[in-house]
């Protein structure tokens, strides 16, 4: 399989947006039932269309996500027969091989961060090892000077 391919999984939930359109829809209602004589309704009825066309792409989208290929049963059934005959992998192996392979960068990543680090540590300590061994050195110097 090629580093090219990308499989995306959303959990979509589209429950959300239809109570939000029934509590639109609602309020709209009620708008409807107090309105006065001079209240403009053309407002109302834009609101209401757009209303409308917002839970028809509501309902088209969902369906268009609820759609099952029943081929693709079929495939997975052959997929699983190859596998317990041949070892062939099938699609859920690759995905958790996938996820392996996520992980192991992650921690890759996490180990040259963390390996980059200390190499930082251990040069700021040898220079400043560096920098008081002069110190000491100096100060023997000017002791001795002063001794004798």
């Amino acid at each position: 399989m090629s580093s090219d391919a990308w499989s995306v999984a959303v959990n979509l939930d589209t429950n959300v947006y239809e109570e939000a359109i029934s509590a639109i829809r609602t309020d709209l209602r009620l708008i409807e039932e107090r309105k006065t004589e001079f209240t403009p309704v053309l407002e109302l009825k834009q609101a209401a269309s757009l209303l409308d066309a917002l839970e028809l792409k509501r309902h088209d989208f969902q369906q268009v996500l609820s759609r099952r290929d029943r081929r693709r049963r079929l495939l997975n059934l052959g997929g699983t027969i190859l596998k317990s005959l041949f070892g062939t992998a099938t699609i859920n192996d690759l995905h958790e091989l996938h996820n392996t392979l996520d992980s192991l960068q992650t921690s890759t990543s996490d180990i040259v961060h963390s390996l980059t680090n200390q190499v930082t540590f251990v040069k700021k300590l040898d220079t400043m090892a560096r920098v008081n061994a002069n110190a000491i050195a100096n100060l023997s110097t000017t002791v001795t000077d002063i001794v004798n």
